[in-house]
């Protein structure tokens, strides 16, 4: 387990930390071995994004459990190096309770290095490794959890783990490229922002007052600028709109996490224009690629799409997929369940009517999973190249508009000097 310590050193200086021991008493040795006078130590608790029963969604409910997912989500992404440790360790002949411990003395994320802590406690407890996992369903997903349970009972467990290790790489390296397309234009919009507020707040009222002083009739565009320029320099509506998108931010949080709020943003993501042909090519690459790594170990076909409805991250599709699991259960072919279901183009129906004829669904199903691993990778770069212009466009029309609202006035004054 860990314990949350504060000590003093030889110099007097504060230390806090983290530390892990079987017991309480075994941690404050531990403690006064590196030379520390202990002052405060207590259990770590481990973080969990579960709501307490009847807990109101309250504004410091909100701030606490959105603390705990940035907290939750950094542990996370720890999850596919700790499985490459795990599994060179365990191809190596160490017993899983010696590499689990060796693996926690390596982990620099506190509340990682928490949670498998507390696997390793539960192993030494006579636990097993799945049964440990389900524990922090938070961290380990179900797929996780499933496939190192069919990997325990067919003594396979370091293969599964390396299989586990590969699967979180690849999707961490397809996430980040995601994630870049959205990033970069995020950027460019921000960037934007910031040089339209530095003209309508510094440069704009400077300019205004001349115009002013010559009590001249501006243009319409001149005297729009000049009034957003009065209202966004007004500390007053600075606050104003600062309050209206924190509530607006709140509002969006609460939406989504109502059932009829999640349908309605999933549906969106199915129709919006530009990225929704990316948003299909991703669902499908989850579902062929982790069905396919699912029934290669050997999981039940029913539970594999259990377990995969739940990866694709859409509300719609997973009712598609419980449908065609709810048909296959009833005797239909893997490829006829699915035929029904409009998430899935026919060239893709295809090869799963011939991977199910060739009796390697498995196999068709991962080579699937490629083909649109690639796709997704040219989609990205591709959507890239053709959101740039249109945020550099933005941008210039944005500026084209404050130049034009400030060069109008001063050519019609000198217009009228000649």
């Amino acid at each position: 387990m860990i314990f949350q310590y504060q000590a003093l050193d030889r110099t007097g200086k504060n230390v806090s930390d983290y530390i892990d021991a079987p017991s309480e008493m075994s941690a404050r040795q531990k403690i006064r071995s590196q030379g520390l006078y202990l002052v405060k130590l207590k259990k770590h608790e481990i973080t969990t994004l579960q709501a307490a029963p009847g807990e109101k969604m309250t504004l410091k409910v909100f701030a606490r459990r959105m603390s705990d997912i940035v907290s939750l989500k950094l542990s996370a992404k720890q999850l596919g190096l700790f499985s490459r440790q795990l599994a060179t360790l365990l191809k190596a002949g160490l017993p899983l309770p010696v590499a689990i411990a060796d693996i926690v003395e390596q982990i620099d994320n506190k509340h990682f290095k928490n949670v498998v802590a507390d696997l390793k406690e539960k192993l030494e407890q006579g636990s097993s490794f799945s049964n440990a996992l389900a524990q922090h369903r938070a961290i380990f997903p179900e797929m996780y959890v499933s496939m190192v349970r069919v990997g325990e009972s067919l003594g396979s467990l370091d293969q599964v783990i390396a299989r586990l290790a590969d699967m979180e790489e690849k999707q961490n390296i397809l996430t980040s490229k995601i994630r870049s397309v959205m990033y970069y234009p995020a950027f460019m919009l921000l960037f934007a922002m910031a040089v339209t507020m530095f003209l309508m707040t510094s440069v704009i009222p400077t300019i205004a007052g001349m115009f002013e002083e010559q009590q001249k009739a501006l243009p319409f565009v001149t005297r729009l600028v000049i009034g957003v320029s009065s209202l966004l320099s007004n500390g007053w509506v600075l606050l104003g709109l600062a309050v209206l998108a924190g509530i607006l931010i709140y509002s969006y949080y609460r939406y989504i996490h109502t059932p009829a709020g999640r349908r309605r943003v999933d549906d969106i993501k199915l129709k919006v224009p530009l990225a929704k042909n990316l948003y299909r090519r991703l669902i499908v690459y989850r579902f062929t690629q982790n069905l396919g790594i699912l029934l290669n170990n050997k999981v039940d076909i029913i539970k594999s799409f259990e377990i995969v409805k739940k990866i694709v991250g859409n509300v719609i599709i997973e009712e598609k997929i419980s449908e065609a699991a709810l048909k296959i259960k009833e005797g239909a072919s893997v490829a006829n369940a699915l035929s029904k279901s409009d998430f899935l183009p026919k060239l893709v129906l295809g090869m799963i009517t011939a991977g199910e004829a060739s009796d390697n669904l498995d196999t068709m199903l991962l080579n699937i999973g490629n083909v649109y691993e690639t796709e997704l990778d040219l989609s990205v770069t591709s959507l890239t190249s053709l959101i740039e212009p249109v945020v550099i466009i933005i941008m210039g029309l944005v500026i084209a508009l404050i130049v034009m609202s400030v060069i109008l006035p001063i050519t019609q004054m000198n217009m009228l000097l000649q």
